[in-house]
């Protein structure tokens, strides 16, 4: 996007390509100077398809985005979207993540009202900050530019695929790589639009337009493109091409445990999830119709399975070859650093747990002295708990982290098995499907070794959905989907418009609390008062002004 710059971000996606692959790339030309005729050639095309994707969209730290915090999409994305529904907390100022995850305002258990004390709303500060002037502190341009990088990549391989001279089966590789390429452009335009007010469809390398589209016509251009992909998938066949060519676009590292190789029918299924998320994460559960529930069931029912391959990040113990760094490249990682946390463990996130959840012992411990109002941010940024690298040594239990035994972590995409279950148990609940609901439910806990008893079959609906808001919060932990929940339940708004926390717990400073002592309060209430959409980043905007007819490009 950018108007005046883009074609400079689409020459940077061959380079970056090029470096993710230079070992392949080292036969083909000059990789110095890159250009798009190198794709003629069937190895090219696969490396640019490899990098484009997995450096472009998720590993980079482009200078633009680079606020001195280090990392990438995994890590400050990731981690972006986790402090904004309050499973973490990022107290920095980098990437003004200080007010991204900043409450307007938490109420004490003696009704003592207590403020942002850096600022005034989360909505205000960033937009103060959305500007080119601001850089990299500009939080809304971030997930903006590694989901257009991704994007623009690709349209390079849709645009160079069907003129690339390939060996053997020339059919079957070429329609591998144009369901790769649809996919991935389904997944960009998707999460362009479930985080911004609106964005910009392209579909031509290096080429950008004024026409910007509202949020739900870029999640449906994102769906459109995985129809394409499922389309093309349908006539693919295990084995042979198809599966050299996934072999070869799949980092080798990350090509163990559930990160193999998908057959074109769990591939279809990974699709239909990420659908099914499209829906949910984009409507508020007040406004969902009985139509959309049903659309959500029959996609997870169509849905990744337990067993299926889906689609990962992994480290890799030689930094040289790994895709992100090996120690400090997604958001596990910033929340576990060994002698001090970069993001911190929510208090929400420890309640959430029920009494009993071998997951809380295995993954968290209390830290030597607890976290309060770090450098005076606010109350929110407080902590008891620490997240444990490797875990507590329980047997059977799912450990979120495992930093000194690279390519352990599943680092996630898009979609997971527990995804999909937790997905289809909300809409048998919400229909009133109720038993049915809570089984799924108990299945997924099952599957993560938490050693709760069953649910009842006899919950209401009320208290049913309020086990699926807890345990999506603790199943999808580090997988970038707090804040999505968070929207669709009205736990962001304005406490004035019904939305808030309540009997959250709190660590309160000693300034604050009734007893003059650093107090742990389990009744106040956080009035979130945060940004429902982005808006599109100034920074498109000062060199692409909204053509007419245009989506408006803020929404609250």
């Amino acid at each position: 996007m950018l108007k005046k710059s883009y074609t400079v971000l689409a020459v940077n996606a061959l380079l970056l390509a090029s470096q993710a692959c230079q070992t392949d790339l080292e036969k083909i030309v000059n990789t110095n100077q890159p250009s798009v005729d190198v794709l003629s050639s069937e190895v090219a095309i696969v490396q640019l398809a490899k990098g484009g994707v997995y450096q472009n969209g998720f590993a980079n730290l482009y200078s633009s985005v680079d606020d001195g915090l280090g990392g990438n999409f995994l890590a400050n994305g990731y981690g972006m979207h986790e402090a904004m529904g309050d499973v973490i907390y990022i107290p920095w100022g980098n990437f003004s993540f200080k007010f991204a995850d900043n409450p307007t305002s938490i109420t004490l258990e003696d009704g003592k009202v207590v403020n942002m004390p850096i600022g005034t709303t989360q909505p205000n500060e960033l937009r103060t900050r959305n500007s080119r002037g601001y850089g990299a502190s500009n939080t809304m341009l971030l997930e903006w530019t590694y989901m257009y990088f991704l994007n623009n990549a690709t349209n390079v391989i849709l645009d160079k695929v069907s003129t690339t001279t390939f060996t053997g089966d020339a059919d079957t590789k070429r329609k591998t790589l144009q369901a790769w390429a649809y996919w991935w452009k389904g997944y960009a335009y998707s999460r362009i639009g479930s985080l911004y007010a609106a964005g910009i469809v392209t579909d031509k390398p290096n080429e950008t337009n004024s026409k910007f589209l509202s949020n739900v016509q870029v999640v449906a251009e994102g769906s459109k493109n995985f129809d394409k992909a499922a389309d093309i998938l349908k006539n693919l066949k295990v084995g042979g091409a198809y599966t050299d060519v996934m072999t070869a676009l799949i980092p080798g590292f990350v090509q163990n445990g559930k990160g193999v190789v998908p057959s074109p029918e769990a591939w279809i299924r990974s699709i239909n999830t990420y659908k099914a998320r499209n829906i949910l994460a984009n409507k508020r559960v007040k406004d969902m119709t009985a139509a959309d529930w049903q659309s959500i069931s029959d996609l997870t029912k169509a849905g990744i399975q337990s067993g299926d391959p889906v689609f990962l990040m992994k480290t890799y113990t030689d930094n040289n070859k790994s895709a992100i760094d090996k120690d400090y490249g997604w958001v596990g990682a910033y929340s576990a650093t060994d002698g001090g946390q970069t993001f911190y463990i929510s208090e929400r996130l420890i309640q959430d747990f029920r009494p009993g959840d071998r997951r809380l012992a295995q993954n968290f411990d209390l830290l030597e002295s607890p976290e309060v109002n770090r450098r005076g941010r606010g109350l929110g940024f407080g902590t008891r708990w620490q997240l444990l690298d490797g875990g507590a040594g329980l047997a059977n239990v799912n450990t979120f982290v495992h930093l000194a035994d690279y390519g352990k972590d599943d680092i996630y995409l898009a979609g997971s098995y527990e995804e999909n279950q937790l997905m289809q148990a909300e809409a048998l609940i919400r229909g009133g499907k109720v038993s049915d609901g809570v089984k799924l439910i108990d299945a997924v806990r099952t599957y993560q070794g938490a050693g709760l008893a069953p649910l009842l079959s006899s919950l209401t609906v009320d208290k049913a959905a309020e086990e699926i808001r807890s345990e999506r919060r603790i199943a999808l932990f580090l997988r970038g989907l707090a804040f999505y929940d968070a929207r669709r339940l009205g736990i962001i708004d304005d406490v004035s418009k019904g939305g808030g926390r309540k009997n959250a717990v709190v660590v309160v400073p000693a300034s604050f609390s009734k007893s003059g002592k650093v107090e742990f309060q389990t009744k106040t209430t956080i009035n979130y008062n945060y940004l429902s959409y982005f808006d599109v980043p100034g920074n498109e905007i000062e060199f692409n002004e909204p053509s007419a007819g245009s989506a408006p490009i803020k929404l609250d």
